[in-house]
Parts: structure tokens; sequence; C-alpha cells
């Protein structure tokens, strides 16, 4: 067990024992949780089975599940009603109300009342897609909130339209909660989604309304406070206010009776039936009794003078609570509520002791974190095992008012920045040795963070070098996640910030450039932005002797001229490297080295030497494959199979290729990460064609088409749209008519494009094709090149000059060790020479 599992742990120990108290004189043992030497935690009291309450809405596999609200709405019958009323006939319903009054909570008991199975049947009537944009700072990344809450990659270039795909499975129940600070762009997302999703049904939370057309609008009160004095406990508990705290305070041990009748309302009216205000009352109540509260709420309670960053009407009472809450804090624990403002989201316990380590010993942490749990300032959530802890949202305002007023926010931020660059770090290395599914449970939600403390780290605009650190080393994390739009929106930011500074450090500003090289890839930059970028990082590489630096650089480099076609300028980098990661016997290097010479020598014509490289990468372990040394790549063992695959069929080992190339297709979708499965689809697609299986060819195709346009992989999505041109070949009825329609069009293809068409059909070869096998590039597909060319002849009448390219087509395949293009143009020179003799012989 790791340190971070183990601080968890230790929380939920903690917590738990308090919750539970002392077990009874009949429960058989003394303590309910014991802790065993050498064996961990054991429940030492009975267990009896008992049946799952029915009527939790079903969260669809693939959609953020939405946080549990366990327990009755107290207080909330009449607006529960009328929203499941609102729900059923309409299907955009917008919960409004201040901060604090439970919109949230009512949101999801409604949810799960929609979502919940018809009497009689076991399927939800809708599955429930939660999204909360709580944590977000900027409304320019709504889509892409959205889209990861549905996994539907909403960062791609057509992210809209992947929420609809991912949305459009059956009818859903989409929550959207907090959204007032990002209104604008929301309202029109949600237009487009309704009127795309017929069965879609919108449920939002909000301060104020979305201002869509068809928005029904619920305005959330605070609970009631019946006027008249009650005359008992009973009669006090009518009203919904009361009944709340009377519900918070049952199993404490503070005893309530019909003395108390007139207090709790006079309590409850004094925060103004807020929800959150009672709930915070009520964690207080334990420690001291109801009569003295009373006294002390009129101390406490002040409204903020104003001017003052909470003086808003809505907050201003919540704000006192807050207020006086914290009186009862230690100076510990005031300077954690404080430092907690920083975290956007959810933290476990560790985040929370490092966010003050430079101030507060580990041990004066944790506890100080306890008690800010136990007395409801700082939320936790059992059901999240990499992340129980929160600050509720006008909660996290309050504790930010007040770490600026301390004035200890600047060194809290870069506190905080120091800390995710830790966990970035963390996440990178973890990647090689975590499963997919616990890595994404611990890691994924810490980008509200490195947001937060990126931003933060400008704005402060202190030469510390966090920033460019927290850039670079957060690129795992972003790519993994597939939020590679915004992250190079962020690295352009940083850069931009760097160069304000007097004296920015060259590295990592190369560092930099090398992550914006690779999310300019993914995204459709130009060729030339991405060549300036990856030769800035090469110079700064070469002129400081950083190894890993230049590989990263070269490989940007040589891909970025196999991309143009320029196969022999990439084949200079591949040897550089190949001669620096041999001498280096660094592994990762090394397996690098081998993937770039596999690609390199594939496009130069070496098959043979294209297919040993490719072998020697694909022996590779998951430390390298998913390492420091490839966060920008697809996976290594993955592409080199992929590789492998085609040039098999080339050399002419059609079943073993297509053997391969289903076992690799396969491995891909198990690994589960999109950017390799299309690069995988790169290389197979055309072996499938060239085969004949026109099923694995078109499902193959197809999928590559979805997922490239989906995630907004431009580059990949041309070859996709390459390799479609080659499926209708196949129907005798419309071949001749589409040959026609993809000559008019070559001028949309690129240079290497048309070399993989000329392949799939002799009728696609244009002048600049047969140009470059001219000047010697292009050599992969020069024998098919040449072919093309003599059949052409052919038609033209031209024997001589057809005999004489098939001839060349011949040499040129026996040469390069190319079975398959060998084995054409034999057929090809045989029926030449075949009409040759039929029209010598004819008088």
């Amino acid at each position: 067990m790791d340190a971070a599992d183990d601080g968890g742990l230790r929380v939920h120990m903690s917590l738990l024992r308090k919750a539970l108290g002392t077990p009874p004189a009949d429960a058989g043992c003394s303590e309910w949780i014991a802790n065993i030497p050498l064996r961990g935690y054991q429940f030492l009291g009975k267990v009896r089975a008992m049946s799952a309450p029915a009527g939790r809405a079903q969260v669809q596999p693939g959609f953020m599940p939405a946080p549990h609200r366990s327990g009755r709405l107290v207080g909330r019958d009449t607006e529960l009603r009328r929203l499941a009323v609102l729900l059923r006939s309409r299907r955009l319903v917008t919960v409004v109300g201040p901060g604090g009054m439970g919109k949230t909570s009512i949101a999801l008991h409604a949810a799960a009342l929609h979502c919940a199975p018809a009497a009689g049947h076991r399927v939800p009537v809708a599955d429930l897609a939660f999204v909360d944009f709580a944590p977000l700072d900027s409304a320019a990344h709504v889509l892409g909130t959205v889209a990861h809450a549905v996994h539907a990659r909403g960062e791609a270039l057509d992210t809209r339209e992947a929420i609809v795909q991912a949305l459009a499975r059956r009818p859903v129940l989409l929550l959207l909660d907090n959204c007032e600070h990002v209104i604008e762009p929301l309202a029109l997302l949600v237009q487009a989604l309704l009127a795309a999703l017929p069965q879609l049904h919108i449920l939002a939370t909000s301060r104020e309304p979305l201002a869509v057309d068809s928005e029904n609008v619920l305005w959330l009160p605070a609970l009631h406070i019946r006027p008249e004095p009650p005359s008992s406990l009973a009669e006090a508990a009518r009203s919904p206010a009361v009944e709340l705290l009377i519900e918070r305070l049952a199993g404490t041990a503070v005893v309530l009776t019909d003395a108390h009748s007139e207090l709790l309302p006079a309590i409850c009216r004094q925060v103004d039936g807020i929800p959150l205000a009672i709930e915070l009352v009520a964690a207080q109540l334990a420690a001291q009794p109801v009569e003295r509260l009373r006294a002390q709420l009129g101390d406490h309670l002040r409204l903020y003078a104003a001017g003052s960053a909470l003086a808003h009407p809505r907050h201003q009472t919540l704000a006192a609570t807050l207020d006086w809450s914290l009186a009862l804090l230690d100076a510990g624990e005031l300077l954690l509520f404080r430092r907690l403002s920083l975290f956007r989201g959810r933290f476990d316990a560790e985040s929370a002791m490092g966010i003050a380590v430079d101030v507060l010993g580990p041990d004066d942490a944790f506890e100080a974190l306890l008690a800010l749990t136990r007395r409801s300032l700082v939320a936790f959530d059992g059901g999240r095992a990499a992340a129980p802890y929160r600050l509720l949202d006008t909660t996290r305002a309050y504790a930010h008012a007040k770490l600026q007023a301390s004035g200890e926010r600047p060194g809290a931020v870069l506190q905080h920045a120091r800390l995710m660059c830790d966990v970035v770090d963390s996440a990178t290395a973890d990647l090689a040795r975590l499963d997919p599914h616990r890595w994404a449970e611990r890691y994924p939600h810490r980008l509200d963070d490195v947001r937060a403390a990126l931003q933060a780290c400008i704005a402060q605009h202190e030469d510390t070098g966090l920033a460019a650190q927290l850039a670079i080393a957060s690129a795992p994390l972003w790519f993994r996640m597939s939020l590679v739009e915004e992250y190079r929106d962020r690295v352009l930011a940083t850069l931009a910030y760097l160069q304000t500074l007097e004296q920015p450090a060259p590295l990592p500003q190369a560092w930099l450039q090398l992550s914006l090289y690779n999310a300019l890839w993914h995204t459709g930059g130009s060729v030339a932005e991405m060549v300036a970028a990856c030769e800035t990082a090469l110079a700064a590489a070469l002129a400081h002797g950083v190894v890993t630096l230049e590989f990263q650089a070269r490989w940007g480099l040589c891909a970025l001229n196999i991309t143009r076609g320029d196969y022999t300028g990439a084949f200079r980098h591949a040897r550089i490297v190949h001669a620096a990661a041999e001498s280096s016997g660094d592994p990762a290097a090394r397996n690098l080295s081998h993937r770039m010479h596999a690609l390199v020598r594939h496009f130069c014509g070496d098959f043979a030497g294209s297919r040993d490289h490719a072998l020697a990468a694909s022996q590779v372990d998951g430390s390298v494959r998913r390492g420091r040394g490839n966060i920008f790549q697809p996976d290594a063992r993955i592409t080199a199979r992929a590789i492998l695959a085609r040039t098999q069929w080339i050399a002419g080992q059609a079943a073993q290729s297509m053997a391969t190339a289903r076992e690799t297709v396969a491995e891909a979708e198990a690994e589960g990460h999109a950017l390799t499965l299309c690069i995988a689809l790169f290389w197979i697609c055309p072996v499938a064609v060239w085969s004949g299986e026109r099923d694995a060819a078109q499902s193959w195709t197809e999928r590559m088409l979805q997922e490239t346009n989906a995630r907004g992989l431009r580059y990949w999505h041309q070859w996709a749209v390459c390799y479609a041109q080659a499926l209708p070949l196949h129907e005798p009825a419309g071949r001749a008519a589409h040959i026609e329609r993809v000559l008019r069009d070559m001028d949309r293809f690129d240079a290497p494009c048309k070399e993989m068409l000329v392949t799939f059909c002799e009728d696609w070869l244009d002048t600049e094709t047969i140009a470059r096998a001219g000047r010697g590039e292009g050599q992969w597909s020069a024998a098919e090149v040449a072919r093309a060319l003599g059949r052409r002849h052919a038609r033209q009448g031209d024997q001589g000059r057809a005999l004489a390219c098939c001839t060349q087509a011949l040499e040129t395949a026996r040469a390069q060790g190319a079975g398959a293009w060998e084995q054409r143009a034999a057929e090809d020179l045989v029926r030449l020479q075949a009409a040759a003799i039929t029209s010598n012989d004819t008088p």
C-alpha cells in the first residue's frame, strides 16, 4: 500500500470510529473496529445482509457517476414534487436559488426519481449523466467538461457532435450542476443538444436562469419557518427548517425537549432558513448547550460591511455563520482552512497536509483536517476512495476571501503549485505501474487544480519557474485525458508569460516548445509552426547537451518529414538518434530509435530493415510503453506491431500479415487509448484492402473515420478518408464512376496519400506521384508507380514503354524485397508479353 492509500485509510478509520461510537453492552465486542498487527483493520461487530434501497438512478457505463445523496430530503417535499412533475412534462428545467440552498441535493433526488425503473421493471427509465461545473475556472472549457463527463472526448474539433453521439444511445437525463459562471456558452450547448436529441431531458442548477427559450425555472426558496411560536417540540418540527435542524442532531449527544421549542425556530430564523447554514449550526450544537448557542449567534452572525468580497445579500448570513464557525478554530485549523480554498475540487488527506507542509507538520495538519471535517467546514464523501474531501462552493469562496485578507495567498499559491508538480510527477510514474482503471480513479480530477495553479503562477508574475515546470510536467495528464486542445492553449499562455521575464530560462522554453509541437500535431497546427517548435527544442538540446530532449525533438522532425513525404530527411534524424541511443544503453531511447527506423526504412523501401527494427521495438515492457520517454506517443509495442503487419504484407507474407494485424487491433482496443488505436489502424487498414479482406477493411476504416472525427485528430482523419476511397472498388456496378470521381479530386490528397492511392488502383496515378518516383522519392511504392505507368502506356498502345515500366517495377520490387509488389509486376509483365506475341502473330 502506498503512502497516499495509507493516509486515506487513517482518515477513514478515524472518522468511522467516531461515527460508530461505543458498542452497546449486547454487541459482543468492546470496540467496533480493531487494528490487528500484521493483518490490518477488522470489524468486530455482527454483520447481517440487507437488500439495497430501491429508487436510485442508474448510471450508464461510460458516464461520470453523480454523487450519492443518502437519506431523505428534509423539508423539500413540495419542491421535490413540483420538480418531478416538471421533469416528466418538460425537457429543460433549471433549479435556481442562492448558494447554500440545497439546489444540488434536490436535483439529485429528483433525478433519482425520474430515472428509476418503472413498477415491475428492472431497466431504468433513463440513464443519468452528471456534469459539475463548480471546478471550472473558464467558460471556454464548457464543451470539454461536458464531453469528459460523458466520455465523449469533448476537447476534439467536433466536440459538440461527439457529445451528441455519447448521449444518443437511449433516453438520458443530463444533470448540469453549478452553472452560474458558465451560462453563456452552456446555453448555446443546451439548445443544440435539445434540438439534436429528442429523448434528452436536462436538469440544471444555477444561481440564475440559463435564459434558454424552452427553459422552465424552479426557484428554490429558503426552508420555511412558521411565524407563530410553537407550543411543543413536535409543533416546532412542522417548520421545514426546524425539521432539518432536528434531523441533523439525531444520533448526537444533544437532548432536545419542549423547552427548546422556541429556541430552535429562533436559531433557524437567524440563519434565514438556509440549509447549509442550518447544517453548520447543527455541527456546533454538539459542543455546547442550545441556550448558549442562541446567545452567541446574536454576536457572531454579523452582516459583512459594504465592499466586502462576500457582501452579496444572498451570501451575508451564510458568510456570517462561517465567520462564527471559524472563531472556534485554533491557529493551525484556521491556516489549513484558508489554504484548502486553493483546491478547485476534491482532494485527499495527503494533499491537505501537503498544502500546509511549509508551516504545519504532517500530524498537526492531519488533526486540523479531521477537526474541520467534524465541524462540517470540509465535506467528506466516503464513496470516493481516492479523494474524499472537498469544500462546498460557497465555503471555498469564503475561505479564499479569508486567505486573501490574511496576506498568505502569494506563498500559499506557490506551495499549491509545488504540490501539483509532485502530483503530476506521480501521475506520470504511475502510468507505467497502475492499470488504466485505477490510474483514472486517482488522477484525472487533479486537472482542476493544475489549471488553477498554472493560472495563479502566471498571474503572480514571479520568476519561480513553477509555471513552466508544471506546464511541462503535466503533459501526460492532459494527453492521457485527450484534453490536447486545452493543453495547447495552456502551453501557449505559459510561453507568452516566459517572454515577459527579463531572463527566461532556455531549457524550460525548449521543453514547452516540444509540448507545443505535440499538441499542434493532434489539433491541426500548421507544418511551419510544428517545424519551428521542434527546431527550437533541438537547438536548445544540442546547446545544453540534453539527450532526452534531443531525441524527442528529432522524433518530431522525423515525423514531420514523413508527413511531407521527405523520407530521406526523416532518415537523417533517425540515424543520429540510433547512434546516440545505442551508445547510451537507455531502453526507452533504444526503443524510440527502433520505432523511428522501422517507420523511416519502411517509407524508404528498405522493408527487411523495417521488419527487423519493428520486431526489436515490439519487445518492450510496460515501463517503456507508458514511461516518461513516451509521454506524447501512442503505445510503443502496438505501434511497432502495426508497422510490422504492413511491412510483412509488402514483403509477400500476406497470411502472416493479416494475423499480426488482427492481433494488433485487438490489443489496441484493449488498451483503451484512442490515439494508439487510430495510429495502429493507419498502418493496418491498407493491409486488409490489399488482402481483399473486405469485411475487415470496411470495419477498420469506418472505426478509424469515427475515432479520428470524434477526437479531432486531423492528420489521421485524412488517412482514414484516403483508405475509404478503396472500399467501393470491390463493387463492380459503380467502380468506374468512383474511379473517375477520385481522379477529379486528386488535388485534395497530399503526396503520401497519393502514393497510397496508386497501390489501391492503378488508375489513381497523377503527374506529381510520377515525378516524385522519378526523383527517387516515395520509394516504398515506387514499384507500384512504375507498374501503374506501364498499364497507362499499354492502354495508349505504347507496348515498348509499357514493357520497360513493368520491367523496372519488377527489378525495383526485387531489390527492395517487396514480394507483393514483385508478384503484381510479374503478372502484368506476363500479360504484356503475351499481348505483344499476339500482336506480332496477327497478319
